[in-house]
């Protein structure tokens, strides 16, 4: 049964029910540079960013989150070969907690960088003891007594695991078959175990995050070698894990909303995250959370106040200690080189039988030149993008790395979806589920000698990210623990796809000549591929066409030439299904049949009317960054905001009624057209 808690009312509806069936959130997949970019060109400000995120997090927080699941505890138990000494960890730590303080230390206890036994159990005591305590107690009292709590937790891990010379006599035993076997079971990654340590810093705003909330509690992953002390100076890109910490522990559901824009930060300052955990600590309540691609799975609480709270809370930190980093959440195909201070990217490419599911045929690893692209959203895709090369490659021969999770439609069609699919849902995924790789190859094959060699993207290799033991990525190997189906309603792989050649953003072009140039070379091959692919394209926006000005052949005389990406979206115009009622764009950019989600099917003119779009946003706030308006000092274009914000059959009407004759489209629209 589901924990009952206060609804919220509803103020504006949210679109992050809509998020899965590819529309672009607002802010979604964003580095630094592109969230730049995309203030710059007024698809976003920062107070509606930080508004859009809030409401959209108390509608995560309110639909998105499943309660009381103890199974997810069950991705991070240990082997069974290791269950003596994670038994014996959680004895001790749990013991010397029961045990009184040995030295009577009064008054609140101060946060200190370095340990020490005695202040961490008196510490823990106190936790333990908050429903006793005074109503005026403050919640910025529990942030030294969790962080002694955790500390002293990674003290019994620490001493253990090393009188027990656990790392060197299980890599001595763990070899041959056995090895392997296990590895197979558990999917541990790495099997040498790691401490949990807190960050110093409180109720403090970490590097790396695009909003001004202050983390309460940060964790860290650190070796077994580390001193056991507060750790200085959290960076989200750093962090294993953040605690949100409440006084009343029937605040928990304000605390899942906080976590959610934390979580949000982690995922875009950490690209080897493929999932992420976090807990929320209201009063002496404790809840694991485990953030997936399509939805959080929240423990049934852990009141540490009582002996069975306290041991599964200790149980908890333990398992986590003993967990592989693939376990955890990390990609092991990515790994940070420090001698070249440059991240590493393996790429594993499949050839096209059976499917696209065919066998590896060969591992090539890439270094990352600079990120393009982060995945600062929740659920979804994921989508990171990475200007590479290959290790050890020199000279111009860049590539463009897209990382995402996708939805297969291979594994669609052959069954794979459980039964209490939606009609509506299992005819989407079987039918439209668009597969990127097999569009380009497509695309490729269909354009070949053609005179638009530099219109669309070339897939140079693609294929399933592998982990170890040759085990393929995605969410049905994660969750092998779970008997749920529900959990395998939307299956996702993890993919990548090694491209050519490389662009740049729409707002570099220098005048207004380059940018009718690109924008007409992007259509013309997307008419090409309408008509000799048979694919639909259906995100038409500032963001999916480039600008390319190194070019390979000196044949070519132009100053740019416009290359349209991200066929993610596109699907096949001849499928009988195709195009039904499935809204996918970025929203100042769709047409209005789209935003409406409509059941008669999508077309060419959608994507022109998208273009359209396009123009009107670009001749509004400027071509470029030196041509940019300030939207702030300009109120004429409050029509064209409109696009922007709302739901999104509140935009299409707006579109409607500015589109309704030349001279309303006049005074609403052409009227902020810049001279």
């Amino acid at each position: 049964m589901k924990t009952a808690r206060k609804r919220r009312p509803n103020k504006r509806k949210s679109n992050a029910n809509q998020l899965e069936r590819g529309v672009c959130s607002e802010y979604e997949c964003m580095a630094p540079e592109q969230k730049r970019q995309r203030i710059d060109s007024g698809l976003q400000t920062p107070n509606s960013m930080q508004n859009e995120r809030k409401m959209e997090a108390e509608n995560i927080a309110d639909k998105c989150i499943r309660e009381n699941t103890d199974s997810v505890l069950l991705l991070i138990k240990p082997h069974e070969s290791l269950r003596q000494i994670t038994d014996s960890i959680i004895h001790a730590t749990v013991k010397s907690i029961n045990q009184t303080a040995r030295l009577d230390r009064s008054g609140t206890v101060e946060s200190g960088g370095s340990f020490d036994l005695d202040r961490a159990i008196q510490s823990t005591h106190q936790l333990r003891s908050l429903k006793a305590m005074p109503g005026n107690v403050k919640e910025a009292s529990m942030y030294p007594l969790i962080k002694e709590f955790i500390m002293l937790v990674a003290h019994h891990v620490r001493d253990k695991a090393n009188s027990h010379n656990y790392a060197v006599a299980h890599r001595a035993n763990g070899s041959g078959a056995r090895t392997r076997a296990m590895n197979r079971t558990t999917t541990l990654g790495t099997l040498n175990p790691h401490i949990i340590l807190p960050y110093e810093k409180a109720d403090y705003k970490p590097e790396g995050g695009d909003d001004s909330r202050k983390v309460d509690v940060a964790l860290g992953l650190f070796n077994l070698s580390n001193t056991i002390k507060q750790q200085k100076y959290p960076k989200y890109k750093d962090m294993f894990a953040i605690i949100e910490a409440k006084r009343d522990e029937n605040d928990f559901c304000s605390a899942y909303v906080q976590l959610i824009d934390y979580t949000r930060n982690i995922y875009a300052n950490q690209d080897r995250r493929r999932y992420a955990w976090g807990l929320t600590m209201c009063g002496t309540l404790v809840r694991c959370c485990l953030f997936h691609h399509d939805g959080i799975r929240a423990s049934s609480a852990m009141d540490i106040s009582t002996p069975n709270g306290l041991k599964k809370f200790v149980t908890l930190l333990v398992h986590w200690s003993f967990c592989g980093s693939e376990r955890l959440g990390y990609d092991p195909t990515m790994a940070w080189n420090r001698k070249t201070h440059k991240l590493e990217i393996t790429c594993t490419s499949q050839d096209d039988k059976n499917n696209g599911r065919g066998r590896s045929s060969e591992a090539v690893t890439y270094e990352v030149i600079k990120p393009i692209m982060s995945a600062s959203a929740l659920f979804g895709r994921h989508t990171r993008c990475y200007l590479a090369r290959r290790k050890g490659g020199r000279g111009k021969n860049k590539v463009v790395l897209k990382d995402s999770w996708s939805l297969p439609r291979d594994l669609a069609i052959n069954g794979t979806f459980s039964s209490d699919l939606m009609d509506e849902e299992r005819s989407y995924i079987a039918a439209d589920a668009p597969d990127e790789a097999r569009n380009l190859r497509l695309i490729s094959e269909k354009l070949a000698g053609m005179e638009l060699d530099f219109l669309y993207p070339k897939a140079e290799s693609s294929g399933d990210v592998i982990l170890s033991e040759g085990i393929a990525d995605n969410t049905h190997a994660i969750f092998s623990f779970d008997n749920d189906e529900k959990e395998k309603k939307l299956f996702r792989v993890h993919r990548r796809i090694v491209m050519s050649p490389v662009g740049h953003y729409l707002n570099t072009v220098h005048n207004e000549e380059e940018l009718v140039l690109a924008v007409a070379d992007a259509m013309e091959c997307h008419n090409a591929i309408l008509t000799k692919c048979r694919l639909l394209h259906r995100d038409i926006s500032v963001n999916n066409i480039l600008v390319v000005r190194e070019f390979k052949e000196r044949s070519v005389r132009r100053p740019v030439r416009g290359l349209l990406i991200d066929f993610d979206h596109a699907i096949s115009i001849d499928k009988e299904s195709s195009g039904y009622a499935t809204r996918s764009g970025t929203l100042p950019f769709m047409s209005i049949h789209n935003l409406m989600g409509h059941d008669s099917k999508r077309t060419a003119l959608d994507d022109w009317e998208s273009l359209l779009y396009l123009i009107c946003w670009q001749a509004t706030f400027g071509i470029n960054n030196a041509d940019r308006k300030d939207v702030k000092a300009d109120r004429i274009v409050a029509e064209i905001l409109k696009w922007r914000d709302g739901d999104m059959v509140d935009i299409a009407n707006e579109k409607r009624k500015q589109l309704h004759s030349l001279d309303t489209f006049e005074s609403t629209i052409l009227v902020g057209f810049q001279d």
